[in-house]
């Protein structure tokens, strides 16, 4: 039993997911901190939607069954309902939002509502983040994912690649602070920019360090539980097979270069560690998916000891296919 129902699309989809929200969230932040600042993520709220369209779209594909995608929004209780229903009001109001800010007169009449379409799109976004840890969380047969530090982890990291990806879209087209057509009545300068820019590369060191806290605590003290599934996956992470991706590439390369690099400031800190911090983000869902390591039901090994090996004599008998009607 070491196939992987939990495959790679899945891995991608918690990964976008997280990282399209975590942009939402820090539009709708800054907006509110800074009012009129939010049109500055315009570029960023964009590749936000195409995070959550490609989320969605390797979502539905791994389900194996697309023609029929809409009975999730049908389920009464199954916690995959919720999370469509958040990803599809972001997209939605992010869409909105978005076409507001194009330079273009046809779409003005859309500006009065950038700051509705602004707080609906961020709430659900906020909301979507820990969604993609708590459908994992809610698995109780996969005692590594079912512990509510695994939410928790999800969150930060999704703030945190959010957070680089912001500052490395930040003031893109389709803003332009000499000619903005804001929302609030204000011009929201250069200098602002570069103060919301700085600011995103210090909130992200802070979101780094609690992110490195709460994973090492989160992999040591399930490697110290009494659950045997969860002790042998967190063996796995800290000395196993799967010790070189989490320390070299997840711990190292993922979470403390890119903030040796932020501390450093200058060209490494605008373009290297951002970039860092999205590829740790990656591969730690994709450590996540592949450890689903699950409790046996009781009786299954048995079952599949009774059941006969491909080259059983009674399975090689027939030679001419008779067998076959």
């Amino acid at each position: 039993m070491n196939k992987h129902y939990w495959t790679w699309p899945i891995a991608i989809y918690l990964f976008l997911g997280g990282l399209g929200g975590g942009i939402l969230s820090f539009a709708l932040v800054f907006d509110i901190l800074v009012p009129g600042s939010g049109e500055i993520f315009a570029m960023p709220v964009f590749i936000a939607l195409v995070c959550l369209g490609l989320g969605c779209f390797f979502l539905v594909f791994e389900l194996g069954q697309p023609t029929v995608f809409l009975r999730v929004f049908l389920t009464a209780t199954a916690i995959i309902k919720w999370g469509a229903i958040l990803l599809s009001v972001a997209l939605i109001f992010g869409f909105v939002y978005w076409v507001s800010c194009l330079p273009w007169d046809f779409v003005a009449f859309l500006i009065p509502l950038r700051g509705i379409c602004l707080a609906l799109a961020g709430i659900c976004g906020a909301l979507v983040m820990v969604y993609t840890g708590v459908l994992l969380a809610s698995l109780k047969a996969h005692a590594f994912w079912s512990t509510p530090a695994l939410p928790v982890l999800f969150t930060v990291s999704a703030l945190s690649t959010g957070s680089a990806l912001c500052a490395l879209a930040l003031g893109m087209w389709p803003f332009d602070p000499a000619t903005f057509n804001n929302a609030a009545g204000l011009i929201v300068s250069l200098h602002e920019k570069e103060l919301i820019y700085e600011a995103l590369h210090l909130i992200d060191m802070v979101l780094i360090g609690v992110e490195l806290l709460v994973l090492l605590m989160y992999v040591l003290l399930l490697r110290g539980s009494g659950n045997a599934v969860a002790r042998a996956v967190a063996t796995r992470w800290v000395s196993g097979k799967v010790a070189p991706a989490f320390w070299g590439g997840m711990v190292i390369a993922g979470l403390l270069l890119p903030l040796a690099l932020y501390s450093g400031g200058g060209e490494a800190a605008a373009a290297v560690a951002p970039v860092l911090v999205l590829a740790g983000g990656c591969l730690l869902r994709f450590l996540v998916v592949f450890a689903d390591d699950r409790r046996k039901v009781p009786g299954e090994d048995r079952f599949y000891r009774r059941l006969p090996h491909h080259d059983a004599e009674f399975l090689t008998a027939w030679k001419n296919k008779e067998h076959l009607y």
